[in-house]
């Protein structure tokens, strides 16, 4: 059966030495007037502004700061503080809090994410890649950020690194399949980490 159309964004599977990941939430600033949102699961870069935004397609690695984890803000329709799984864009009365699992600190995470209608095969592996943003859910906050196998190259200020199919054996504990589907086809899911230690840059 073909695997299903449904991006999620990044979930994190294991830390880098391979253990269940232990973290505590970054938190950030975002602009009360940043009108994109960023939902569960988008990674987030840092902005030369001191503010935190959406990742977005072409953005060099170097500035590539966390998997968003929902907000905190003042609503000004509501009059009070608000907690949510995304980013509105919207209604903040002052800057908001927002919260991300970083990637810049230590050993990088062993993160899943789904491809596109194209796929990734077992002689990616090694390759690296960006990430199209997709539509996230305004219900459930969830990203629909997805691996844009297009961007394939050795390029390394992509944000990316495939390091294995998910659903290979050892490599995530021996699952078969994702779900209904299978380990390789369009809109497979892969083991990623993010090329990157340290974040070096900001974007502007």
């Amino acid at each position: 059966m073909a695997n299903k159309n449904a991006p999620f964004g990044a979930r994190v599977l294991m830390g880098g030495a391979g253990a269940a990941p232990n973290f505590e939430l970054v938190p950030f600033t975002i602009s009360k007037n940043d009108s994109t949102k960023i939902f569960t699961g988008d990674f987030v870069k840092k902005l030369a502004t001191g503010y935190g935004a959406q990742w977005t397609a072409s953005t060099a690695v170097s500035q590539l700061w966390g998997v968003f984890q929902g907000c905190e803000y003042l609503s000004a329709s509501q009059g009070k503080w608000v907690r949510s799984a995304y980013w509105p864009g919207a209604d903040a009365a002052s800057d908001a809090v927002g919260y991300l699992i970083p990637l810049v600190l230590g050993q990088p995470m062993r993160l899943i994410l789904q491809t596109d209608g194209t796929g990734v095969s077992f002689a990616d592996i090694g390759a690296n890649f960006d990430v199209a943003m997709g539509t996230g859910d305004t219900v459930t906050g969830q990203s629909g950020m997805y691996v844009d196998v297009s961007t394939l190259n050795t390029t390394a200020t992509l944000p990316l690194r495939l390091e294995a199919l998910y659903g290979q054996n050892l490599t995530d504990g021996g699952r078969e399949g994702v779900g209904d589907g299978t380990e390789a086809g369009a809109y497979n899911w892969g083991i990623f980490v993010a090329n990157i230690h340290q974040s070096t840059g900001l974007a502007s």
